[in-house]
Protein backbone atom coordinates (compact mmCIF):
# COMPACT_ATOMS: atom_id res chain seq x y z
CA UNK A 1 0.00 0.00 0.00
CA UNK A 2 1.55 3.65 -0.73
CA UNK A 3 0.03 6.64 1.03
CA UNK A 4 1.00 9.89 -0.02
CA UNK A 5 2.17 12.88 2.50
CA UNK A 6 1.87 16.03 1.51
CA UNK A 7 4.34 18.42 3.12
CA UNK A 8 4.08 21.82 3.00
CA UNK A 9 7.25 23.63 3.71
CA UNK A 10 7.15 26.12 6.61
CA UNK A 11 9.15 28.84 8.86
CA UNK A 12 8.43 29.76 12.54
CA UNK A 13 8.61 32.83 14.26
CA UNK A 14 10.55 32.48 17.46
CA UNK A 15 11.11 35.25 20.18
CA UNK A 16 12.07 34.89 24.49
CA UNK A 17 14.62 35.80 26.51
CA UNK A 18 17.62 34.06 27.45
CA UNK A 19 18.73 33.32 31.22
CA UNK A 20 20.52 36.26 32.89
CA UNK A 21 24.15 35.96 33.13
CA UNK A 22 27.25 38.69 33.77
CA UNK A 23 24.29 40.77 35.40
CA UNK A 24 22.23 41.34 32.04
CA UNK A 25 19.62 38.95 29.35
CA UNK A 26 19.62 38.47 25.96
CA UNK A 27 16.75 38.28 23.83
CA UNK A 28 16.98 35.49 20.68
CA UNK A 29 14.33 36.26 17.90
CA UNK A 30 14.27 35.10 14.05
CA UNK A 31 12.64 32.83 11.88
CA UNK A 32 13.46 28.56 11.44
CA UNK A 33 14.56 27.07 8.62
CA UNK A 34 12.36 25.41 5.97
CA UNK A 35 10.49 22.03 6.48
CA UNK A 36 12.91 18.76 7.39
CA UNK A 37 11.33 15.73 7.66
CA UNK A 38 7.31 13.92 7.01
CA UNK A 39 4.24 15.41 8.31
CA UNK A 40 4.08 15.27 12.11
CA UNK A 41 8.23 14.25 12.36
CA UNK A 42 9.45 17.14 11.05
CA UNK A 43 12.48 19.52 12.32
CA UNK A 44 13.67 23.21 11.87
CA UNK A 45 17.29 23.98 11.87
CA UNK A 46 18.02 27.54 13.14
CA UNK A 47 20.92 30.32 13.86
CA UNK A 48 21.47 33.86 14.46
CA UNK A 49 23.10 36.46 16.95
CA UNK A 50 22.21 38.00 19.85
CA UNK A 51 23.68 41.37 21.02
CA UNK A 52 24.24 43.28 23.94
CA UNK A 53 25.90 46.52 24.67
CA UNK A 54 29.76 45.95 23.50
CA UNK A 55 29.72 41.93 23.15
CA UNK A 56 27.29 39.38 20.58
CA UNK A 57 26.67 35.66 20.83
CA UNK A 58 25.83 33.50 18.37
CA UNK A 59 23.22 30.72 18.86
CA UNK A 60 22.54 27.46 16.47
CA UNK A 61 20.23 24.61 16.72
CA UNK A 62 17.60 21.92 15.82
CA UNK A 63 13.75 22.34 17.46
CA UNK A 64 12.34 19.66 18.80
CA UNK A 65 9.32 17.58 17.16
CA UNK A 66 6.01 19.04 16.76
CA UNK A 67 3.57 19.93 19.97
CA UNK A 68 0.02 19.49 18.44
CA UNK A 69 -1.70 23.51 19.68
CA UNK A 70 -5.71 23.77 19.30
CA UNK A 71 -4.54 25.92 15.26
CA UNK A 72 -1.36 24.06 14.28
CA UNK A 73 1.69 23.48 16.19
CA UNK A 74 4.91 24.75 17.74
CA UNK A 75 8.28 23.47 18.50
CA UNK A 76 10.68 23.37 21.35
CA UNK A 77 13.84 25.24 21.44
CA UNK A 78 17.06 25.32 23.74
CA UNK A 79 20.32 25.68 23.76
CA UNK A 80 23.53 27.55 25.45
CA UNK A 81 24.62 31.09 23.33
CA UNK A 82 28.23 30.54 22.81
CA UNK A 83 30.32 31.85 24.88
CA UNK A 84 31.34 35.71 25.07
CA UNK A 85 32.56 38.16 27.04
CA UNK A 86 33.80 35.35 29.61
CA UNK A 87 30.27 33.70 30.09
CA UNK A 88 27.34 32.41 28.15
CA UNK A 89 23.73 32.56 28.49
CA UNK A 90 20.97 29.79 29.03
CA UNK A 91 18.01 29.83 26.51
CA UNK A 92 14.61 27.70 26.28
CA UNK A 93 11.23 28.42 24.65
CA UNK A 94 9.07 27.61 22.07
CA UNK A 95 8.89 28.76 18.51
CA UNK A 96 5.25 30.59 17.54
CA UNK A 97 1.84 28.92 16.12
CA UNK A 98 1.67 30.46 12.87
CA UNK A 99 4.03 29.70 10.17
CA UNK A 100 4.73 31.49 6.60
CA UNK A 101 4.81 29.20 3.68
CA UNK A 102 7.11 28.55 1.45
CA UNK A 103 6.82 29.98 -1.73
CA UNK A 104 7.81 26.47 -3.51
CA UNK A 105 4.59 25.38 -1.85
CA UNK A 106 4.78 21.56 -1.48
CA UNK A 107 6.82 18.93 -0.72
CA UNK A 108 5.79 15.34 -1.34
CA UNK A 109 6.86 11.77 -0.83
CA UNK A 110 5.36 8.84 -0.94
CA UNK A 111 5.31 6.27 1.89
CA UNK A 112 5.06 2.34 1.89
Amino acid sequence: MVVSIMIKNHTHKYKFDCKMAGGHVHNILGYTENTIGIGSFHLHFFYGTSSYTNHTHYFSGITGLPVKTENGHIHRMQGVLELNDMHEHDYEGYTFEEVSYASDNTQSQAVT
